[in-house]
């Protein structure tokens, strides 16, 4: 290979890189995906591992939306990938016990880039998320209700 074709190669990388878009709070809808596994069961996820802040709370707020878009008020994070989940270090301290729903007892995991969640319509016994409180404090966090700013 001679030095052209190498350089053009370079060149023809770097564009190319250039075109992908990091996850940005105004892109985070389109970049988060959501898969529907039971009647309220979902998995959100970013589709790369990331211990990113940012990252891990914009699937949380994707949960929290998911969970309202399909009539549910509460959920819990049951599964994550451990490795991103043990560094990002989101849950409150509560949160590490079990929460009881119809009698069944489910474990809870930290939010990361990837969660399986369970979605209620009434409080379970013990932890769970407000999906209406997690949707709007991490909209306000990142800025996504607001206007643009008249030019």
């Amino acid at each position: 290979m001679n030095i052209f074709q190498l350089t053009s190669l370079l060149i023809l990388i770097l564009l190319l890189g250039g075109c992908a878009k990091p996850l940005q709070p105004n892109n985070y809808a389109e970049r988060i995906s959501s898969t529907w596994l039971d009647a309220n069961r979902f998995i959100v996820a970013y589709p790369r591992n990331s211990t990113d802040r940012q990252v891990v709370d914009l699937a949380l707020l994707h949960s929290a939306e998911i969970a309202l878009q399909n009539g549910f008020n509460y959920f819990i994070v049951v599964n994550t990938d451990d490795s991103v989940a043990k560094s990002a270090g989101a849950l409150p301290a509560a949160a590490t016990e079990f929460t009881v729903y119809n009698g069944i007892r489910y474990q809870h995991a930290s939010p990361a880039s990837s969660n399986t969640i369970i979605c209620f319509e009434r409080k379970p016994q013990g932890f769970a998320y407000v999906a209406l409180f997690v949707k709007a404090s991490l909209r306000a966090k990142y800025g996504l209700d607001q206007q643009a700013a008249p030019i």
